[in-house]
C-alpha cells in the first residue's frame, strides 16, 4: 500500500524533496502564521478529500526572513520573531496537529535542518537558533510519542539546500572542516531515499530521535 506523505514548506529543500519521496505526496507551502493546531486537518488531497492518517510528515518550513543574512545586533524584535520565533512555534503547532494522523499509522515526522544550526554562521544567528530548536523538538517528540510508536528525527542538510548560492558559499566556507569526503554533496534523490528509509518499518522500526547529517561528509564531529 502506498504511503501518505505530507511535506510542509516552500522553496528548497521542501520542493526538491516533495518530488523525490516515494508515496502519495501532499506538498503545502503555508506561511508560518497560517499553521495552527488544525492546519493538518484542513489539508486536502487533489480530489478534495481530507487527510486521515499520515505515514510521514516532512517539515522544511523556513520563511524568507530566516534565509536572509542579518546581524543579530541590528535586528528588531519583530524581525527576530519572523526569522526564528514564529517558524519555530509553527513547527510546534504542525507537530501537535500531525499527532493524531501519525498515531493512526504509527508514522514518522522528520525535520530538515540546515547545517548552520550545528556549526553556526555569521549573520544567520536566527536561522541557527531555529535549526537547533527544531532538532531539540524532534528529540523531544521522539521521547514523548515513542510509546505510541511514532518516530521523530532531524536530518541536517548542507546550507546550499536552504540559502541563495552566494550566502550558502559563504556559510559553507566559514563552517566546513574540510571538503566533502565523498567529493560531492548528496542529491535531493539521495536525501529523499534516506528520509523514506526513516519512515520504513522494515528498515528503521527501532530507530527514533536520530540526528543524521547528509552533507557528503563535510561536517563530521563527535
Amino acid at each position: 500500500m502506498s504511503r501518505d506523505i505530507l511535506v510542509v514548506g516552500g522553496d528548497d529543500p521542501a520542493t526538491a524533496l516533495a518530488s523525490e519521496l516515494s508515496g502519495n505526496v501532499l506538498h503545502v507551502a503555508p506561511g508560518a502564521e497560517e499553521v495552527d493546531d488544525g492546519f493538518v486537518d484542513g489539508v486536502r488531497r487533489a480530489d478534495g478529500t481530507a487527510v486521515n492518517g499520515l505515514d510521514l510528515v516532512v517539515h522544511a518550513l523556513y520563511p524568507q526572513q530566516s534565509r536572509t543574512p542579518a546581524r543579530i545586533d541590528e535586528m528588531t524584535e519583530r524581525e527576530w520573531a519572523a526569522a526564528c520565533d514564529d517558524p519555530l512555534e509553527a513547527a510546534i503547532r504542525l507537530a501537535r496537529g500531525s499527532h493524531r494522523h501519525l498515531a493512526a499509522r504509527q508514522g514518522t515526522i522528520v525535520f530538515c535542518v540546515p547545517l548552520v544550526g550545528a556549526a553556526g554562521a555569521a549573520s544567520f544567528v536566527a536561522l541557527s537558533a531555529l535549526a537547533e530548536g527544531l532538532r531539540v523538538l524532534a528529540r523531544s517528540l521522539a521521547r514523548s510519542w515513542g510509546p505510541e510508536q511514532i518516530r521523530a528525527h532531524a536530518v541536517t542538510l548542507h546550507p546550499s539546500m536552504f540559502l541563495a548560492p552566494e550566502h550558502a558559499a559563504t556559510a559553507a566556507a566559514a563552517t566546513a572542516l574540510h571538503d566533502p569526503a565523498l567529493g560531492r554533496l548528496p542529491s535531493a534523490t539521495e536525501i529523499a531515499a534516506v528520509i523514506d528509509a526513516l519512515a520504513d518499518d522494515r528498515v528503521t522500526a527501532g530507530l527514533t530521535g536520530a540526528s543524521l547529517v547528509m552533507d557528503g561528509g563535510t561536517w563530521m564531529v563527535g
